[in-house]
């Protein structure tokens, strides 16, 4: 890859403003918990991946949409500050943009409460027009596969991506493991690579073992199934066979925004050579580092503190 010629990475999903309350404890139904916290922040799983890719030296385009109200200045924050390419941004003057509201316990685990608002509404005339012109990846939020318009603008991206050659990256999410399974199997043959977590691949594939899921889905059809674990690392099935990465030891405080990012750097490794083992490293490592920061796209580390904790050998992933 060079440095001259950064690579464009269309990413399609979810953007979101994320109001965070930081709990002592998770809140049974009608409790009344005061927090010890509360942050406003730019989120939504396209949207930290955009970030994401940034940081490692690509031009991520994203594609969604946002609303006309003073949520979508919080909400895109941070993908100007990182400089992610806004030229597909969609606006709808009806819809509110959307946000999650986010909870999380002394553990660092969080819980989502979503308004997904104006992101369901994303035009697939988008990718007739020139969104994806260009890429080298495509790199899909999960919560896209769930309703149309949205839904239907995702799927156009794989099928765009097929014709041209360009490798595509899923993410999956539960909601849509849970409400669109059928599609999501009709997607895994065109998948480049298929990331989620243990929570995921559980309803998923309901039980199945760890083995016997990877083998499962990657006899479906993608190159590269990694199934985020957390504090285990990840689980890798691909060409070179099954593996365990473990992360980096960090002092977790918020894990909002993890996942996204260990998706990204994995993707953007792949992508840039390296071998699945490899790009398992990148992706643990920036999953990690985020974990020790409030909030989610504001905690996705800059450039200089993922190169301070990447083995010298990987630093050719960081353009």
């Amino acid at each position: 890859m060079s440095e001259e010629q950064p690579l464009q990475i269309a990413v399609i999903g979810d953007i979101n403003v994320d109001l965070s309350f930081a709990l002592p404890f998770f809140p049974q139904e009608g409790d009344d918990v005061p927090a010890g916290d509360l942050r406003w922040g730019s989120g939504g799983a396209a949207l930290n991946m955009a970030v994401a890719l940034s940081r490692l030296g690509a031009i991520p385009r994203l594609v969604g949409r946002v609303g006309v109200d003073p949520a979508a200045a919080v909400a895109l924050r941070m993908a100007r500050s990182a400089g992610v390419d806004l030229s597909a941004l969609q606006t709808d003057a009806h819809v509110a943009t959307g946000l999650c509201g986010v909870v999380v316990s002394p553990n660092g685990q969080r819980t989502f409460l979503s308004f997904r608002g104006a992101n369901v509404q994303t035009d697939p005339a988008a990718i007739h027009v020139g969104a994806l012109t260009g890429c080298a990846q495509v790199l899909i939020g999960g919560h896209s596969l769930l309703e149309d318009p949205q839904r239907t603008t995702a799927v156009s991206a794989v099928t765009w991506a097929a014709e041209h050659g360009v490798p595509v990256a899923l993410d999956l999410c539960l909601p849509a493991v849970r409400t669109a399974r059928r599609l999501i199997s009709g997607l895994l043959p065109q998948l480049w690579l298929l990331t989620m977590n243990e929570a995921e691949l559980r309803a998923l594939l309901p039980g199945q073992s760890m083995n016997q899921a990877l083998e499962t889905l990657r006899s479906a059809g993608p190159t590269n199934v990694v199934v985020k674990r957390g504090a285990q690392g990840c689980s890798v099935m691909s060409n070179d066979g099954r593996f365990d990465v473990l992360p980096p030891a960090v002092m977790v405080l918020d894990t909002n925004g993890c996942g996204d990012a260990f998706s990204a750097g994995f993707a953007w490794a792949l992508l840039g050579g390296a071998d699945p083992s490899q790009a398992a490293v990148l992706g643990n490592l920036l999953g990690a580092l985020t974990a020790t920061q409030p909030g989610s796209a504001d905690a996705i580390p800059a450039r200089n503190a993922i190169a301070d904790r990447l083995d010298y050998g990987l630093h050719y992933l960081l353009h």
